[in-house]
């Protein structure tokens, strides 16, 4: 029996490496050939704020449209909710000589 396992597994690994299409290269291709299809578009608002101990990024009406790119016409929406925190560590700043100048608008 151990012939016919071996003959299998060294067929199999023969047509594996030669016939059928590697992982890699089928993902690539398909990568591809949707960016050369679709045209992501982000819409809607982001919002900064600085806060105690951060950043805070918030997102209003914030979606990510798929259209296509021969028509321009929307295959798809998505909602995206956007709320992140970037925690900052506090920060000393030394000033030791320095000019200011302030403009006065009326």
């Amino acid at each position: 029996m151990s012939d016919v396992n071996g003959f299998l597994d060294a067929v199999g690994r023969d047509v594996s490496n030669t016939v059928a299409p590697k992982v890699h290269d089928f993902v690539s291709a398909l990568i591809q050939d949707l960016f050369h299809r679709y045209r992501p578009e982000v819409v809607g608002e982001l919002r900064t704020h600085i806060i105690a101990d951060g950043v805070e990024v918030t997102g209003q009406g914030v979606r990510l449209d798929l259209k296509r790119r021969d028509t321009g016409e929307a295959v798809s929406s998505l909602d995206i909710p956007i709320s992140v925190k970037i925690r900052v560590d506090p920060i000393g700043l030394s000033i030791q000589d320095a000019t200011i100048k302030l403009d006065v608008v009326k």
